[in-house]
């Protein structure tokens, strides 16, 4: 059955734009989601989820170019960082419905999240 993603952006004081604004996809497809942020000082860049009724989640950071993926998104998602720290992308693989929400990317100073 058909589902759909709702991407919206989250700023912590950079500018930041994430495409595509909303993606429909059927279960077992595969979607990239996209984020350009405009402040050169913001190295960490992060990617959450938020279900239809539920809270927020942290998926992954990235500091440099690697990502840390948090407890439950080990497997499934993909993200990347350019090392100029402005760009990111998260691959959503075999979707399924437990996955249909909004996604939102943010950028923040600082090396580490925690």
């Amino acid at each position: 059955r058909p589902f759909g993603s709702l991407c919206l952006c989250l700023s912590l004081g950079a500018l930041v734009t994430q495409w595509p604004g909303t993606v429909t996809a059927r279960e077992g497809e595969t979607v990239s989601l996209n984020c350009y942020q405009n402040d050169t000082d913001y190295q960490v860049m992060l990617w959450y989820f938020q279900p239809h009724h539920g809270g927020l989640t942290l998926i992954a950071y990235a500091v440099v170019t690697t990502p840390t993926y948090e407890k439950g998104f080990e497997s499934g998602y993909n993200m990347t960082k350019t090392t100029d720290d402005k760009e990111s992308s998260l691959k959503i693989s075999n979707l399924n419905p437990t996955q249909e929400g909004v996604y939102y990317c943010a950028a923040r100073e600082g090396h580490s999240v925690r």
